[in-house]
């Protein structure tokens, strides 16, 4: 066997429990990138092997090179990954969001670094093997002689329709596909019909796709959910950051989707702007079983810490009209943040559950390498204000412990449960027995 290029994606299959897994889009239109340019390729999916099978299947391919996705996430295993193969292949290069956000972490273990969009990054990378011309291509990060060189960032390109679909024949689809079916009936895979969010959430990272805004045509989008329903599965995750951004762009996108019949249900995320329920009604009649929201917070100090742009009120009437065209409503919220009093935090549980979601995920504010938030968080920690617990988590406020969020986080889900389940008395009784206590934690 042998490949110009190995593709790793460094995703771990959890033992227990059911769990959103899905392969790497990012890898995949990295992989037809290079097949486009005439270059072989084999992506290696670590999700159902162990590390020893991800090494020995590189190995075997007698790459020139090795390529390793990270996430934040996916940090240690891909760290693993990059110590075993590093001086056992000729050229080792990592990317993705983590990558691209502290270039620096990654210096010790791989030889380039990509950031940003990397498409074109790793084709022009492939062209200059043999010189080893690297500081000619944009977007990379390495050290030369001991200095660190960082060559110009890569420009963004506005036009999606040059891209091929992603390639995905030699992915693990069907190990996919009974796993999603075993654990969630519906087998789920990620689809990008748009790259970008041009708003600027405080703790949103996004060094990959950045502020630009683009979107492909609908005749692409169409084409791959073809190959994805050939391929065996029933369901798409839209992976864009904001798949409603652009109202006109989505209803046309959502009438050809319509129009082309195909036989996939899927959902994504919005913002809680630009949507009413004439747009819900149209993603209903192509499919769309269910949208996420980034709601954050029910108080309106903590959304403007945050730099949301929104308000409780807008996410209330995004959420009805998302139910009354017949679409599920799912939301997400974030406890802990800068700024966050005992007051706020009472009123983004009681606000989360008051809402009519089918579904409702709740966090502890995390500062992600690169965001102005995460900024905020270490130049307090100089102040001796943060602390740091676990594995790189910081807790925020020091009036607020990691038991008081997280009993904060279990006294919403379960007020709304009580409330799914149509026991309102029942979950007002429960809110006002549970506040006091909330109050008094530390």
């Amino acid at each position: 066997m042998s490949s110009d290029v190995v593709l790793i994606y460094p995703q771990m299959a959890p033992r227990r429990g059911r769990h959103w897994i899905m392969p790497s889009l990012g890898l995949m239109y990295l992989s037809a990138a290079l097949r486009e340019a005439g270059h072989s390729v084999r992506h290696i999916d670590h999700t159902f092997l162990d590390r020893s099978q991800v090494v020995h299947q590189a190995l075997e391919e007698r790459p020139a090179v090795v390529g390793i996705y990270c996430m934040i996430t996916m940090q240690d295993e891909a760290l693993a990954l990059a110590r075993e193969l590093r001086g056992r292949v000729p050229l080792l290069i990592t990317g993705g969001p983590y990558p691209s956000g502290e270039p620096d972490t990654f210096l010790d273990d791989f030889d380039l670094v990509a950031v940003g969009e990397g498409e074109e990054t790793i084709v022009e990378v492939m062209q200059h093997l043999d010189d080893g011309r690297f500081e000619e291509v944009a977007g990379l990060v390495f050290r030369r002689h001991g200095e660190v060189v960082r060559t110009p960032a890569r420009q963004r390109s506005k036009d999606m329709s040059r891209l091929p679909l992603p390639y995905r024949a030699d992915l693990p689809n069907r190990q996919y596909i009974d796993y999603w079916r075993r654990h969630w009936k519906d087998a789920t895979t990620p689809v990008m019909t748009t790259r970008g969010c041009p708003f600027r959430c405080e703790f949103c990272h996004k060094p990959v796709f950045g502020d630009l805004f683009r979107s492909r045509p609908a005749d692409s989008v169409i084409a791959e959910m073809r190959e994805v329903a050939e391929l065996g599965y029933d369901h798409v995750w839209m992976s864009d950051d904001l798949f409603t951004l652009n109202y006109q762009r989505t209803m046309e996108l959502c009438a050809e989707i319509e129009k082309a019949r195909i036989p996939l249900t899927w959902e994504c995320l919005s913002r809680v702007t630009h949507v009413d329920v004439e747009l819900f009604r149209q993603m209903k009649a192509a499919g769309c079983k269910r949208v996420f929201f980034g709601i954050e917070s029910g108080d309106q100090g903590v959304l403007k810490q945050m730099r949301k742009g929104i308000t409780p009120e807008q996410s209330r009437a995004a959420v009805q009209a998302c139910v009354d065209a017949g679409i599920k409503a799912a939301g997400f919220f974030m406890v802990g943040y800068l700024g966050e009093t005992p007051e706020s935090l009472l009123r983004t549980i009681a606000f989360s559950s008051s809402l009519p979601l089918d579904y409702v995920s709740y966090t502890i504010a995390y500062p992600l390498p690169g965001t102005p938030f995460h900024a905020r968080v270490q130049e307090r920690r100089q102040h001796g204000e943060w602390h740091k617990v676990r594995h790189n988590r910081l807790l925020f406020n020091t009036d607020f412990s990691e038991t008081k969020l997280r009993a904060a986080i279990y006294k919403g889900a379960i007020q709304h449960r009580l409330r799914r389940l149509r026991l309102a008395p029942v979950a007002r009784a429960f809110e006002i027995a549970t506040d006091p206590v909330l109050r008094v934690m530390r």
